[in-house]
């Protein structure tokens, strides 16, 4: 017998489903119960040292709607240390706001955002929650709806950490907190002012301000104040330190600024210089500050600090040098290549190395037109020279200055004989000498061809056109060694060979 069912027997409200501000906190809860749990089991990954210690750092991603958020968590390991051999029962007390903090003032060492909170409110261990990316909380409901959603992970939890929500601008690092522990409920709040109260501008008025909030019945101990003045100098005027590089004008042209590697940097390196006074622990009875008089004479603080700001990455001439030096070694290309047609092979062919052995002294008329041609054909495809002639012969005659008839930089023979004796002496000294040669640095004496031409290279890198600078220059110097190696010209600048110098052409 079929029997009629009654649907609304079977109907109910589904109140099982959560939405998203539950989820939420349901998952804020399960990352503050992960953490207590690896804090008992003493996990300390990700340790991080600033100026208030190693901290313990522990992050995490969770979705609120559409905004992303990471919940960082801090723990200053220094001071768990320190407190690692106490009883129980003061373990079980402890609190992470250090009441006999002594607060320090703000150096601008360091900007994160854990010893910013750590600085102003002398905690040792709290969690924030803050934006990712460029995101940020301005909406007024947003900001209940987070912090409501951090008391209440708080309560449920039992949580005795303070939870800090960062809100605002990420520029403005303004952080809104609530801490619970014995029954007593601590909120951490903070404003932005555009522009701070007139009486606020002074010592007398902060003062002020500070009692009034205590509103204590019975009369307060007197306010220990610390006081700190910043002064900052970013106009240097005529006291500015650079180094240009050498001007290498055809009319005012020097050798001289050529001969020693480029050094310093293109712009100042200290972009502002920042002077702090500071007065630590004074009674606020014994110190006066208004508008029409003040104690805090910066001549008389006993205490200065001075803080330097660079550049950023200011243009540094010797570490450019070097870093075109170390690109030019894995360059592959070959000297025609970079020149193109102004690099014009010898007399000799170069796919036949050897013609100048095997070659009579009375070449045959095939090889005269074959030169001759070939000389006429580069001739006229040649190109414009990297580096002019009244550059180019100077440079050369620093290298050889042989050369020229009245050198301006004659190698200094007479160091060079003293290094050859001193060479002498130490290779017939035995193995102790040869086995401290073989160690340390491989680098040319000084004031010699291989210094020469590393100096001028590298002021060709930098200075005289890059790279198609450098191939004209050792293009040139290359033909000149060969004509001396050919016509036996002595090259001078040249010692004999040292183990400890073993750089050699």
């Amino acid at each position: 017998m079929n029997e009629e069912i009654d649907e609304s027997e079977f109907y109910h409200q589904d109140f099982t489903t959560a939405s998203e501000w539950e989820i939420f906190i349901a998952r804020l809860e399960e990352i503050i119960h992960q953490w207590k749990v690896e804090d008992l089991k003493g996990d300390e990954n990700g340790i991080s040292s600033n100026a208030q210690g190693s901290w313990n750092v522990k992050e995490e991603k969770i979705q609120f709607v559409d905004v992303e958020f990471v919940i960082s968590y801090y723990k200053n390991v220094s001071v768990t240390k320190e407190t690692s051999e106490d009883d129980d029962e003061i373990k079980k007390q402890k609190n992470p706001i250090d009441s006999l903090y002594d607060f320090v003032l703000y150096d601008e060492n360091d900007t994160s955002s854990n010893s910013l909170l750590a600085v102003w409110y002398g905690l040792n261990e709290y969690i924030t929650i803050s934006p990712v990316g460029s995101s940020s909380i301005t909406s007024e409901s947003q900001i209940k709806v987070l912090l409501s959603s951090a008391q209440i992970a708080v309560s449920n939890t039992s949580c005795q950490i303070p939870i800090f929500v960062q809100i605002r601008e990420k520029w403005q690092r303004c952080y809104l907190g609530v801490y619970e522990a014995n029954g007593i409920r601590t909120n951490f709040e903070m404003i932005h002012l555009r522009k701070g109260p007139q009486h606020c501008q002074y010592l007398t008025g902060l003062l002020e301000l500070f009692k009034t909030k205590i509103t204590s019945p019975v009369s307060c101990d007197p306010v220990n104040v610390s006081v700190q003045l910043t002064y900052n100098l970013s106009d240097f005027g005529n006291s500015v330190w650079k180094q240009d590089l050498p001007d290498i004008d055809h009319d005012n042209f020097d050798i001289g600024s050529l001969c020693v590697l480029p050094f310093g940097v293109t712009v100042d390196p200290i972009n502002t210089m920042i002077l702090k006074t500071t007065w630590s622990h004074l009674p606020d009875h014994l110190i006066v500050d208004s508008e029409n008089y003040s104690d805090f004479d910066p001549l008389q603080a006993p205490k200065w600090t001075v803080l330097v700001k660079m550049t950023d990455q200011p243009i540094c001439l010797l570490s450019e040098s070097l870093a075109e030096m170390l690109h030019l070694i894995n360059n592959n290309s070959t000297i025609y290549d970079v020149l193109g047609d102004f690099a014009t092979t010898s007399d000799i062919d170069v796919d036949n190395p050897l013609d100048l052995l095997t070659e009579p002294k009375l070449p045959t008329i095939s090889t005269v037109l074959k030169r001759a041609a070939r000389n006429s054909l580069t001739k006229s495809r040649k190109g414009v020279a990297p580096l002019a002639e009244d550059v180019l012969v100077p440079i050369l005659y620093f290298l050889f200055p042989d050369a020229d008839e009245d050198p301006i930089f004659p190698y200094n023979e007479k160091v060079n004989k003293e290094k050859d004796s001193n060479s002498d002496n130490m290779s017939s000294s035995g193995m102790l000498s040869l086995d401290s040669q073989c160690k340390g640095f491989k680098t040319c004496n000084e004031d010699t061809l291989p210094w020469r031409l590393v100096t001028v290279l590298a002021q060709a890198l930098v200075t005289m056109g890059g790279i198609r600078a450098a191939a004209h220059l050792w293009f040139e110097f290359v033909q000149e060694m060969r004509y001396r190696w050919e016509k036996s010209i002595l090259i001078p600048g040249c010692l004999i060979g040292m183990l400890g110098t073993c750089v050699y052409l």
